[in-house]
């Protein structure tokens, strides 16, 4: 049988299926046969159980999403439409993601976004809040990831990071992260604009 994903919880890893047969299918986050998260508008083949639950749910290949609902928060469009939102959300899907590279917009709105989000939280409950220090290891690996795609986008090693410790070294890294991304192929993958 074949549908389309209306949503997926991931707290509850559970999610609903609109069948083709205009039926409405639950299935849970094990049937999900595919390495990427299920995402809503997504076409997905199916069987069911006994029961009417949706089991074995496959993407259908080459299948294309309903782009009204995908869009919401879709950040395989274009880079040249993204906003602040889609360039923080493209951050935290490689949250851990320290090859390839990242443009200045990427890391600029991740870095805003975070530290405004600091100081929202600091003041509201104040700078030895238990909530801040948990939002700042939050955001730790992702900033240390996106910094390095960062310093791979103009050429540079991920490693060059490490000279922050010098405390003199912040400098050095603050004016490459503001250098123009290279306009040709690197060691770390395809240009980024």
């Amino acid at each position: 049988m074949k549908g389309t994903i209306l949503d997926f919880s991931i707290q509850t890893n559970t999610g609903i299926i609109s069948g083709d047969d205009q039926n409405r299918y639950t299935f849970l986050g094990s049937e999900w046969k595919d390495s990427s998260s299920p995402q809503r508008g997504t076409k997905v083949d199916f069987d069911l159980n006994a029961t009417g639950q949706a089991i074995g749910v496959y993407k259908v290949l080459g299948g294309s999403t309903n782009t009204h609902v995908a869009n919401l928060a879709n950040t395989d469009q274009s880079e040249e439409n993204y906003s602040g939102f889609h360039w923080v959300i493209k951050c935290f899907k490689n949250y851990v993601n320290f090859n390839g590279r990242a443009r200045r917009k990427e890391f600029w709105f991740f870095n805003l976004f975070t530290f405004s989000l600091s100081l929202i939280i600091s003041g509201l409950l104040g700078p030895q809040s238990p909530l801040l220090g948990l939002f700042m290891l939050a955001i730790f690996l992702p900033f240390l990831a996106v910094s390095a795609r960062r310093l791979h986008d103009i050429g540079k090693s991920g490693w060059w990071y490490l000279i922050s410790a010098t405390g003199i070294g912040v400098f050095l890294l603050i004016f490459w992260w503001v250098q123009d991304s290279e306009a040709k192929i690197n060691q770390y993958g395809e240009v980024t604009k």
